[in-house]
């Protein structure tokens, strides 16, 4: 990457990790794996806040396993 483009990613970033150009290139390198990692971590956070929510409501409306095909 160019110098330009890196320091447009590292605004906002403290310090000389916005100005410096080898310590905002690495801060920048940094930054982008954390956010290919997350984007995949947060997939995995709203699936399991989702199975949480229908979990509760479920137990909210009575027992959802006994009032199926059994009865």
């Amino acid at each position: 990457m160019n110098k330009d483009k890196i320091f447009k990613l590292a605004k906002g970033f403290r310090g000389r990790a916005k100005n410096c150009i080898r310590i905002a290139r690495e801060r920048v390198e940094k930054a982008l794996q954390y956010s290919y990692r997350d984007r995949r971590n947060k997939k995995r956070d709203m699936r399991s806040l989702w199975i949480e929510r229908i979990n509760a409501g479920t137990r909210l409306h009575g027992d959802y396993l006994r009032s199926g095909i059994d009865n």
